[in-house]
């Protein structure tokens, strides 16, 4: 008898404990281990297996961190190879119940080769023919949520509710995976829960009349949406809590009590305890994937040496002149770091004549809007503008000068404003944003501000929106912006009692001897919102022009008259908070028969010829009074944008590229 072969084995060896999010570094692949080919035959009840396909579990993640009492896993052991679920082929068998060549499933070592001595958990595979052997490792009316919805196991159960005549949405973690629900596996509906500013919100839309069954794979902040948005006798079947695993404290959950409410039964399960149930399992899920009812994803690395990235991935889910680049998403407040200036890039300043549609711009002027904020956090769902793309210029309104045009609106010379670059020289081809400006006896930057989208914000907001009397009581906040300002204007020319507030005191002075407000205060200084304005407002506020949101917002709701009306324009406070605050005087929405409106000024430009005659005599005849807070040149537009969230600017923020 030969001598039996012996192979180096390739392994991944948990290198320590981990805590927080793990990292491929926190695993290494190593040869150094070697492994005899053949048993021996003195010794009963052990296999050899050659390893196939491996398994990529959140479970896993559990089995990194130190020993947790209670756990139903042990904890891997640092130094020794991790395991977990896969696919093998049998070597070699001294256990009656298994023999050379045959296929099993079940735990295994991530390695190339492992000997195992405790085969309770091997399952020999029967079904091959038209079934993927990776398989293994993976895969009535009700109204069905199933979260993390395209991993292994949501994307089986979404299809499983819709074979059973379900209706079904999924949540994922990107616009690629929603895709993937809707159009692969058949789901109803999906959505992109980093998108979502607001879970619960998100849940009503998808759920109006509530959920009858929820798959938890996610845990924490969804599942206390989840939980409100239960219907009576509503199930929830508790898989895993991935979004929890690498905290190191777990996220509190506060509306358990919807469990008692709603009569809703909530049952955690492991699935070992349960396979007894694998025949049965087998003969359902056979049929579905051989007769192509059932649709499954694997998401494939090749090879050991890859296989810590995938596992550390399921917790990430995967001459212009010069130029203001944006570098990355941003969370929190912005900051000047988060773009940067460069001149690395070039533009031909003359157009090619056969490539029609075209506009090169000069760019003039520049504008500072707190709604850039928004485009500079991840894309999400509902919003009314897209993202700035990381790597790009950042983009927003401006003034420029055309240099060239292959459209025919459009000539050489001509001024413009509209949606521009944040660059010396832009090349437009979409133009239709863009307006003519027609009237230039007038600071070609005020076509940006009291004449662009912060006086149409202001004419649209107080006129269509808060349906002034004369002798209202009004109350503008944030008062000293562009936009504020306006609105304090367009009050007192209509009769109307005003007060503003603002961050401080030069602020608080503009307006009572600038702008003409009857009173104005400076928040910061105010201990107690509710009693300052209680102050100044001893017999209520009949219209509120809300820019600001919070707390403020929370303060103005009781000291709101009957009838009252709030235009919501904007809510700055809470534009650079990971959690917006809450708002718990709404219930005066009810008691005072308030109407409260949102409104952005794109969905109004209808009325932009109103406006102009309206606002332009009011320029000449020096009835409006309008600031702007210029900076020079765009090595100093980041921090003009930046300064717009910490009250820097006084008035109308402007970057001036070239003056006229």
């Amino acid at each position: 008898m030969g001598e039996a072969v012996v192979v180096r084995n390739k392994q991944v060896i948990l290198k320590d404990y981990v805590n927080g999010y793990m990292k491929p570094s926190d695993m290494v692949v190593t040869s150094d281990n070697t492994i005899r080919l053949e048993l021996p035959k003195v010794e009963d009840g052990l296999i050899l297996s050659k390893n196939l396909y491996l398994s990529c579990d959140p479970y896993m993640r559990n089995r990194m961190g130190n020993v947790v009492v209670g756990t139903y896993v042990t904890s891997f052991t640092p130094g020794l190879p991790i395991c977990g679920y896969g696919v093998a082929r049998v070597l070699d068998s001294t256990h009656p119940d298994f023999k050379k060549g045959d296929l099993v499933w079940g735990v295994v070592n991530w390695e190339e080769y492992s000997l195992i001595t405790d085969t309770t958990s091997l399952i020999k595979i029967q079904y091959i023919d038209n079934v993927p052997l990776s398989y293994y490792t993976g895969i009535l009316g009700d109204f069905v949520f199933v979260s993390a919805a395209s991993g292994a196991v949501g994307q089986l159960v979404g299809q499983f509710a819709k074979l059973l005549g379900c209706y079904v949405v999924g949540s994922v973690g990107s616009k690629e995976k929603v895709d993937l629900l809707k159009n692969k596996f058949g789901f109803n509906e999906a959505f992109n829960y980093k998108e979502e500013r607001d879970l619960d919100a998100a849940l009503k839309r998808y759920f109006p009349n509530g959920i009858d069954i929820y798959f938890e794979n996610v845990g924490g902040e969804m599942l206390d949406a989840v939980l409100n948005n239960m219907r009576i006798h509503g199930r929830i079947a508790v898989c895993g809590m991935i979004s929890q695993y690498n905290l190191d404290r777990v996220e509190g959950i506060y509306n358990l009590h919807l469990l008692i409410l709603k009569r809703i039964r909530m049952q955690g399960f492991l699935v070992f305890d349960h396979y007894h149930l694998y025949p049965k399992f087998l003969d359902m899920i056979v049929p579905l994937i051989q007769e192509g009812k059932i649709a499954y994803i694997e998401d494939m690395v090749e090879g050991l040496e890859n296989a810590p990235a995938a596992l550390a991935g399921l917790y990430t889910g995967k001459n212009v002149g010069k130029q203001v680049i944006f570098k990355d998403y941003v969370n929190g407040y912005p900051k000047e770091s988060d773009m940067i200036v460069t001149s690395d890039a070039t533009i031909c300043l003359e157009l090619p004549k056969d490539d029609g549609g075209l506009v090169l711009l000069k760019n003039l002027y520049l504008s500072c809007d707190p709604y850039m904020r928004g485009r500079m956090s991840k894309p999400f769902e509902g919003t009314y503008v897209d993202s700035f793309v990381p790597g790009s210029p950042i983009s927003g309104y401006g003034v420029a000068e055309v240099l060239d045009s292959t459209h025919p609106d459009f000539k050489k010379g001509d001024l413009i404003s509209g949606s521009t670059n944040w660059e010396e020289y832009s090349l437009i081809t979409n133009p239709e944003s863009l307006i003519k400006i027609q009237h230039t006896d007038v600071p070609l930057s005020y076509h940006i501000g009291i004449l662009g989208m912060a006086g149409m914000t202001a004419y649209v907001g107080f006129y269509e929106f808060c349906s002034p009397k004369k002798g209202d009581i009004v109350f503008v906040s944030a008062a000293s912006g562009a936009v504020g300002q306006l609105v304090g204007q367009f009050a007192k020319l209509y009769g109307c009692y005003v007060v503003g507030s603002a961050g401080s005191k030069e602020k608080v002075d503009l307006l009572k001897n600038k702008f003409g407000f009857d009173e104005a205060f400076n928040y910061k200084e105010e201990q107690n919102l509710g009693a300052a304005l209680k102050r100044y407002f001893p017999n209520g506020i009949d219209i509120y022009f809300e820019n600001v949101g919070g707390k403020m917002l929370d303060e103005v709701l009781p000291n709101m008259r009957l009838q009252g009306r709030i235009a919501v324009c904007g809510m700055i406070s809470q534009y650079n908070l990971d959690r917006h605050e809450g708002i718990y005087n709404l219930v005066f929405l009810l008691m005072k028969r308030i109407r409260m409106q949102g409104f952005i000024v794109i969905d109004h430009y209808h009325l932009y010829p109103r406006f102009m005659e309206t606002m332009l005599p009011l320029i000449q005849e020096r009835k409006i009074t309008y600031i702007e807070d210029t900076v020079e040149g765009l090595e100093n537009a980041p921090a003009a944008l930046v300064g717009l969230f910490t009250g820097k600017n006084v008035g109308k923020q402007v970057v001036a590229i070239v003056h006229e």
